[in-house]
């Protein structure tokens, strides 16, 4: 929900200013739109779209209806949150390995082991992922929302195919932009095809990465670790 843009005057009191109430209100604000996000997660993952009606994501969440429209203003506001969620706990565009300098080849490598370990430990996410994408085949609605988190996904991509071409680490034939394409068609797609198997994607994300690096590039980055 977007704030107001009107200013209000400050009061003019002395130690029980609203300033000092706004951390704790926001913070409470924040943690209500969690537990609603999660309501409609846990939803998506037990019933599908079709189950998804906002008076029992409301009462799952605890609240009353009013309340869930204070915060979403409708069920597309609301899937929007919980796809937003999906990304942060994938941590979709962020670096694999925290705190040290690794190379690209390691950062995507880092990547798809993420990608394996996110779908063994919560494999409803991916449920949920695959319910909103077919559905988005037939709505432009969802198909936008996905559109908007997958520039930070491939965003990421892109920056670190470009690294490893440049270190010589992936081959110089690699056009950046087409990699990450096929990257992330290739993520969803083994994620539908090894439900409920999720080492099982190990071996055709390992091969993804040798095509990526070829056979000049993959001998460099060899020698370079020695």
């Amino acid at each position: 929900m977007k704030a107001s843009n009107v200013i209000h005057p400050k009061p003019k009191t002395t130690s029980t200013s609203n300033k000092s109430l706004k951390p704790d209100h926001s913070a409470k604000s924040n943690e209500r739109r969690r537990e609603i996000v999660q309501a409609a997660y846990q939803t998506l993952a037990e019933k599908g779209f079709e189950g998804l009606r906002m008076r029992e994501i409301a009462k799952r969440a605890g609240i009353d209806h009013s309340t869930l429209h204070y915060y979403f203003s409708g069920k597309e506001a609301l899937i929007d949150g919980v796809v937003d969620h999906i990304v942060q706990d994938l941590a979709i565009g962020r670096p694999a390995t925290q705190n040290v300098e690794v190379g690209p080849r390691e950062q995507l490598a880092g990547h798809f082991n993420a990608l394996i370990r996110q779908m063994e430990q919560t494999p409803e996410m991916f449920v949920v992922l695959v319910e909103l994408h077919s559905r988005a085949m037939r709505e432009p609605a969802l198909r936008a929302i996905f559109a908007k988190n997958d520039r930070a996904w491939k965003g990421f991509l892109v920056e670190t195919m470009e690294a490893g071409i440049q270190k010589d680490e992936f081959q110089a034939t690699l056009v950046p932009e087409v990699a990450a394409d096929v990257i992330i068609s290739l993520v969803r797609g083994l994620s539908i095809t090894f439900a409920g198997r999720a080492a099982s994607m190990q071996r055709p994300l390992e091969q993804l990465l040798h095509w990526i690096e070829g056979e000049g590039s993959r001998s460099a980055a060899q020698r370079a670790r020695r």
